[in-house]
């Protein structure tokens, strides 16, 4: 029998979720809701649902990839407009694809990327309070900018991630990484980490943002940094930064 393997991106506000990934009992999760509404319109197979990022609670995307397989075949628009009329206001799908036989939105990613908000000034505009962090103490994004040098490249992260992180290797390759300073959104002050990596640890991203905003802040040296890589010492990493200010913003994958 022949599977169709549907790739669909979405977009999400993780305020109200417990992360992506389905969690026991009645946490509402994004996969959570996916499976919800996928069952119910393929009502008759059980949908499985593979993810680019198992993005954490609090956390939102607007690049999230993921991909489901289905022996029925439908149309792309039908099936689009179906999703987004079952699925909450906080989810949406914003593309809706067929992926050859042998795409998985997590096993064929080649790299994920993040963007980190940060708003710092003395006001935040209203509308992105649920979305950025708000810092008042002057940052200097110079120093910020050098801070970051110290993590591009194939690295061991075990000092910046979580220690629950369950991951055996903790060597991940951080490809590229950059801040800039813009007024956009009809707000002054906003600084945007973008960080691209083949993969992420658990808080690996938060923790990275806190530590660099501590050196812009003069709170930190950058020598912390260089500490924390070669002794694997969490207490050298600074502190997480809130996860609101966080979001998933593209994946990349080989192109056929």
């Amino acid at each position: 029998m022949e599977l169709y393997n549907y790739k669909a991106i979405i977009e999400y506000d993780g305020t109200d979720f417990y992360g992506f990934q389905s969690q026991p009992g009645e946490l509402r999760t994004i996969q959570g809701e996916l499976l919800r509404v996928l069952n119910k319109i393929f009502n008759t197979e059980k949908i499985r649902v593979s993810y680019s990022g198992r993005t954490d609670a609090g956390v939102h995307a607007i690049g999230q990839v993921v991909n489901f397989k289905s022996n029925k075949l439908f149309k792309l628009h039908r099936l689009k407009w179906s999703l987004n009329s079952l699925l909450p206001e906080d989810v949406s799908v914003k593309s809706l694809d067929f992926a050859e036989d042998g795409f998985d939105a997590r096993r064929s990613a080649l790299w994920r990327e993040y963007n980190y908000y940060i708003i710092n000034d003395y006001y935040q505009n209203v509308f992105l309070k649920k979305y950025s962090l708000l810092l008042c103490r002057e940052l200097d994004i110079k120093l910020m900018q050098e801070a970051c040098k110290f993590f591009v490249g194939r690295h061991d992260f075990s000092a910046f991630c979580s220690p629950s992180d369950a991951n055996k290797s903790k060597i991940r390759e951080i490809m590229e990484m950059e801040i800039t300073r813009t007024d956009n959104f009809h707000q002054e002050n906003m600084i945007i980490f973008r960080i691209r990596a083949n993969a992420f640890l658990y808080n690996m991203a938060r923790i990275i943002v806190g530590i660099v905003t501590e050196v812009g802040s003069k709170s930190r040296k950058i020598s912390d940094i260089e500490l924390a890589f070669s002794d694997k010492d969490v207490n050298y990493s600074g502190s997480i930064v809130d996860a609101r200010g966080l979001f998933l913003t593209n994946v990349g994958y080989k192109v056929f």
